[in-house]
């Protein structure tokens, strides 16, 4: 679970530096933030079945912004 989790938020991380490097582009890519997300809930669930309630609690936390900011993103978009 954690090695997927990881695995998922460094995946996340190479898009994001993909779009910004490669095509030149400024924005929070909606894949980054998705695969973060996603990387971080399983991240938090591995820490929680290991008995880590402290480390799963600042995990969870990890999950809200990028979740809040996917809304974001979306929403802008949705406006433009």
């Amino acid at each position: 679970m954690i090695i997927a989790g990881l695995a998922l938020t460094v995946a996340g991380w190479l898009a994001q530096i993909y779009r910004t490097v490669y095509k030149k582009e400024n924005r929070l890519c909606p894949t980054f933030l998705i695969l973060y997300a996603v990387g971080c809930i399983l991240l938090t669930i591995g820490s929680f079945t290991n008995n880590d309630v402290t480390g799963g609690a600042l995990n969870l936390v990890d999950v809200i912004l990028p979740i809040v900011l996917l809304w974001t993103v979306l929403l802008v978009r949705k406006a433009a």
